[in-house]
This record gives structure tokens, sequence and C-alpha cells, in this order.
């Protein structure tokens, strides 16, 4: 019977392999409503709502099927906005520094395209580092962001409208990007053309399988309507190789957390943040202790993290 939530979905094969045979994990939970409330920060709460899970009985992926159309998905994400980016932003400039470090260990060149690069934290770092760089984003206001505040070159367009020259780019970085994207392994194929020989891919995405995910299970939080494809460091690893990476493997790199990005979430889930958010603004004197004060840990605790080159 048709239902008007259908005008909104589409299915797909495995965004992996190909292959339309695989088992439900669990049911959608999403309603009509939610759609029409655009896309959540991601990075200071956790959120109810999700697709229907499936598994593939051939390579394992898990992955969200059917999905909204790929239309509304970008048309979303051009409207998001990240208020958090003031309160993150001190942490996610630290771990960037052990992403290039990451980086560097692997891999020597000056050109460095960064897919999804959200408000440019990493991008800024590796500017600094000497670098040239080149910086995509969807959303508006992120690319505003890093615009305005550490001058950067963002293209703000899907990756897939862009033709960079073959051969051109020395590093390709994807910071949790290809669990949102609809054809993952579509877009690992245009990184290698695009890579150089022997150029490096990185890629990170939330790991289905981490030691968060197994604690939290249904409310882990990367458990959310906008994470439609789910990894773990193996399944990773083969999308990589499919789309003809060599040397590819799973490493780390060290993530912090601020007090305040640890609190926030636990405030407004008992719903008490709304009478404390003054202390956790960042020009506030407490704001700004508990932005300093910070966790340092591995990355592999939440996220599978996986290499390969040209």
């Amino acid at each position: 019977m048709f239902c008007k939530m259908d005008l909104f979905f589409e299915f797909r094969n495995c965004p992996n392999c190909g292959e339309d045979d695989s088992t439900v994990i669990f049911d959608s939970n999403m309603k009509e409503a939610d759609l029409q409330k655009g896309i959540k920060t991601v990075y200071m709460l956790w959120e109810n709502t999700h697709g229907r899970y499936v598994k593939c009985k051939n390579c394992h992926l898990i992955y969200v099927n059917p999905i909204e159309k790929a239309s509304k998905i970008n048309g979303d994400y051009s409207k998001m906005e990240n208020n958090d980016a003031p309160i993150i932003r001190r942490s996610r400039l630290r771990a960037a520094k052990s992403q290039l470090g990451l980086i560097k260990k692997h891999k020597n060149g000056t050109t460095l395209l960064d897919i999804g690069c959200g408000e440019g934290f990493f991008l800024f770092n590796a500017s600094k580092a000497g670098y040239t760089t080149k910086g995509i984003e969807i959303s508006q206001y992120a690319a505003e962001y890093a615009g305005r505040e550490f001058g950067l070159d963002v293209e703000v367009k899907p990756f897939e409208e862009l033709q960079y020259p073959e051969n051109y780019f020395d590093v390709v970085t994807l910071w949790q990007v290809l669990e949102h994207v609809p054809h993952p392994i579509v877009v690992l194929r245009e990184v290698h053309r695009i890579l150089k020989p022997e150029g490096l891919l990185v890629t990170s995405t939330p790991d289905i399988e981490s030691i968060m995910a197994k604690i939290f299970r249904r409310k882990w939080w990367s458990l959310r309507r906008l994470h439609i494809n789910q990894f773990t460091a193996k399944t990773l690893t083969d999308m990589l190789k499919r789309a003809g990476f060599n040397n590819v493997f799973s490493t780390n790199y060290k993530e912090y957390i601020s007090i305040s990005m640890l609190a926030i979430p636990l405030l407004k889930y008992l719903r008490k943040y709304e009478r404390a958010k003054g202390r956790f603004h960042p020009s506030s004197t407490s704001g700004k202790i508990m932005n300093e004060l910070s966790l340092a840990y591995s990355s592999r605790l939440d996220n599978c993290t996986v290499i390969g080159f040209k």
C-alpha cells in the first residue's frame, strides 16, 4: 500500500558490494514529522531517530535501507547549522594535530583535500603545517565559519559535482564523512582517480563494533538519522580495497573531549541544560575553563580509521 513517507525514500543495494540480500538489524523509528525537522547538529547530543538498518549477507556492511532521497539529504545538509562550534573548537583543533601526525608518518606531500571539512578545524591545522589545502563542505554555515574564523578556501558543493584533475592531490582525507553518503564506494573511486600515484587516503567513521557502541547499544550516539552507513574496521578496509586502494590497514590517532563536551549532552538528556547553559558559554569564565580541560583517548574507543594508498 502506498504511504506518503514513500515519497521521501528510495531503496538501494549494498553500498559496498552491490548485492541485494540482507537481514534487518532493527527497524526505523522515524515518523513523517521527523523529516520536516532538518538535520540536527551532530556533536553534542545523541538522538532517538534512525532509519531501518540492515546487514548485507555477502560483505556484512550494516547500512540504512531505504534511505532519504539524495536531493533531500543534500538540501538538509546545506541548511545545517552547528551552534556548538565554539564549544568543540579547542578539542577539535587538538585532535587535528594528532590526525596530521598520522598523515606525516605515512606520506610526504604538499597538496591536501579535505572532503566534508566542516568548520575547518583539521584543514586549519593542515594549512599551518605547510600543506596547500582545499576543503569541500555542503553546509553553508560550516563553510562560512571556516572562512571567517580561519581564512580557509572551502568549496560549498557536494563532492560528486566537482571534477578535479586526475593525479592531482598528495593526500585526501574523509573525517566522519562516509557514514553520511548514499554511495560511499563511488566517492572512494573518485578519490582514487584524483590522487597522485602512491597518494594517501585517510578515512575515519564511527565504529559500530567499538567499545562505546557495545556499551550503549541502541543508545549509542552514532545511531542517528544522518548516519546511513555503519562501518567496522573490517568493512571499511574491504570498501577501500574494492575502490582500488593498496596497502590498506586500520590505524588510530588521539582524540580529545572537553569537560563541556562531556557535561552538556548529559544535562540535555536530563533536561537540566537550559538552567545551566550560561555557565558553559565559551566567553564565560567557567566555560573557558571547561573547554580548556580535556581528556585524551584513542580514536579506536568510538571510531574506525583506515588508510590506503593509490
